[in-house]
């Protein structure tokens, strides 16, 4: 869905109708990068100072990884913010809502920057939850099918490559069946050794025959001793011609002489038809020869065909025991396959998708007047609450108002030549003027009370404890037991005494209170500490001395004078 990309303008356009391929590798922050199309159809931009050129359609390897525009009608400009991989499984994440919508029924929310983005995301995440739930969220008997039906294919695996080996087995050793096979030969060996045994037995005679016919003549008796030649040839009427003229001659022989011309000439002619005989017989000798030679390569070849069977059995049998065990095996898992899919058929996890989601044609969700209004009014709730929780429990007090509401006494914020009246001094002949940290000016706020005091014909004066040098110059108790008899010899003498001290901490602030001498606090013109303002009134409260408020003086430097 290419989610790493985000496009910004223009809107609503998905980043699958742009890129065609994205890889980016590594971890990099978002990179908004701007394409711009040039005059020959490439696309220019420029990543983290360097300049690139993309050519639709081709891989372009950026310093963030390679992309691959889309060779069709995309936008001649557009804007688009890549981010790596974890960011956008995190704002994947941070935008998916996934509820259970009632019953046995779940609600998939997706937000996506594009209508077609939003659909496809939602879509793709039922699927994928389809895909794994067919292998995490299954009964006994679907994971039973799922396992019997790998084993079932494996097993079929190998028998059919044991059938193939017993195949090739047979075809190159020819033995198909070696205890058949080993009948055979084994008679074909007894029938090659009796014909073998038949021509070696020839072969023998016929060489004693044409032995015995280079040593002299040969006579019809002779022949007649070697009845196997006689049947193999054609030389039967030779030696029958020959019987005939050995009885002639011997008819002959009874009234004439051996030198008789017919008994010369009678001689010969038998002397003519050895000849042929002989060479009959030479022959025949080859043949016989020739005959057993071919039956003893026969017979040796017999012999180490059957001396080659026990190795043959011995591999054979195993293919077969194989072949048989296989069978087996895969048997009893088609049983098993088909009752595990029997069982699974009632059990559950049967889920699908009963509404898919469809690209909407406008957004649903910000709308923007309403999301504007809404945006406004609730920013302006939130910082009205804001800022009166700052004001009630926050650490800085800023006004006079938020003075009074915290710690419960009156307060003013000095003004230039305005009078400055505390009501709540009525009665007292002193007033104590302690500032709350070194920011006050406290001797701004004691000259504008006794220039008020003067203006309502009241004699007032100023005395100013707030250094070391005009407390004096003794030390001890007696020092500060003098600063009441001071103030108390100038209430004899004055209307009113404003007596301007150091703080509520000094050993002089501590000497001059009293439950008939109001004090005066004076803040900083700034922000005031709440909790340190807090502290000083509770303080006043616990020692029952009466607090006349706060002033928040103005922070202008004024000269100081003791009266």
């Amino acid at each position: 869905l290419r989610l790493q990309a985000r496009v910004h303008k223009p809107e609503g356009i998905a980043p699958i109708e742009l890129f065609e391929e994205m890889a980016l590798t590594g971890s990099f922050r978002p990179r908004k990068l701007r394409f711009e199309r040039a005059a020959d159809g490439s696309y220019h931009t420029e990543s983290n100072g360097k300049a690139y050129q993309l050519t639709p359609g081709r891989p372009t390897r950026l310093d963030i990884g390679s992309i691959t525009l889309r060779s069709g009608a995309i936008p001649p400009s557009f804007r688009v913010t890549f981010r790596d991989r974890e960011d956008a499984i995190t704002r994947f994440s941070q935008r998916l809502e996934a509820t259970k919508a009632g019953g046995d029924v779940a609600k998939i929310i997706y937000q996506g920057d594009d209508s077609l983005t939003a659909a496809a995301a939602a879509n793709t995440l039922v699927a994928t939850y389809l895909q794994r739930r067919k292998t995490t969220d299954r009964g006994v008997n679907q994971r039973r099918v799922e396992y019997v039906t790998v084993q079932l294919d494996s097993t079929e695996a190998v028998l059919a490559q044991t059938e193939r080996e017993m195949r090739q087995y047979q075809e190159s050793s020819r033995v198909i069946d070696p205890e058949v096979v080993g009948k055979v030969e084994l008679e074909g060996a007894s029938l090659v050794r009796g014909k073998l045994t038949d021509l070696q037995v020839d072969e023998a005679t016929i060489k004693q025959l044409l032995a015995q016919s280079d040593q002299g003549r040969i006579t019809s008796r002779d022949l007649a001793a070697y009845p196997g030649f006689l049947r193999g040839t054609t030389v039967g009427p030779l030696v029958s011609q020959l019987s005939e003229l050995e009885a002639s001659r011997i008819r002959l022989l009874e009234r004439r002489t051996e030198k008789d011309p017919e008994i010369v000439a009678l001689d010969q002619t038998p002397r003519a038809v050895e000849a042929n005989i002989v060479a009959t017989a030479r022959s025949y000798a080859s043949s016989i020869s020739r005959q057993r030679e071919e039956q003893q390569g026969r017979l040796d070849s017999l012999q180490r065909t059957i001396m080659a069977l026990p190795a043959a059995t011995e591999r054979g049998g195993r293919l077969k025991r194989d072949i048989t065990r296989l069978t087996q095996i895969f048997t009893a898992l088609q049983a098993q396959l088909v009752e595990a899919r029997l069982a699974a058929i009632g059990e559950g996890g049967d889920v699908r998708p009963i509404d898919l989601a469809v690209p909407q044609h406008e957004p649903s969700f910000p709308k923007p007047f309403l999301t504007m209004g809404i945006g406004t009014a609730g920013g302006l709730l939130c910082g009205f609450i804001a800022a009166l929780f700052l004001g009630w429990f926050g650490r800085w007090l800023r006004d006079p108002l938020e003075i009074e509401r915290a710690v419960g006494v009156i307060a003013q914020r000095i003004e230039p030549d305005t009078p400055l009246l505390m009501t709540s001094a009525a009665g007292a002949r002193t007033v104590l003027v302690v500032p709350l940290d070194a920011r006050a000016d406290a001797s701004n706020v004691a000259a504008r009370l006794a220039r008020t005091a003067r203006q309502r014909a009241m004699q007032a004066t100023i005395m100013d404890l707030s250094v070391s040098h005009a407390i004096g110059s003794g030390n001890g108790t007696g020092e500060l037991s003098d600063i009441g008899a001071m103030i108390e010899k100038l209430e004899q003498q004055n209307g009113m005494v404003i007596v301007q001290l150091p703080g509520l901490s000094s050993e002089a602030t501590i000497a001059a209170m009293s439950e008939a001498r109001p004090v005066l606090l004076v803040a900083p013109p700034g922000p005031v500490d709440r909790a340190r303002l807090a502290n000083a009134v509770d303080m006043l409260r616990r020692l029952q001395v009466p607090c006349a408020g706060v002033v928040m003086s103005d922070g202008t430097a004024r000269p100081r004078a003791l009266l």
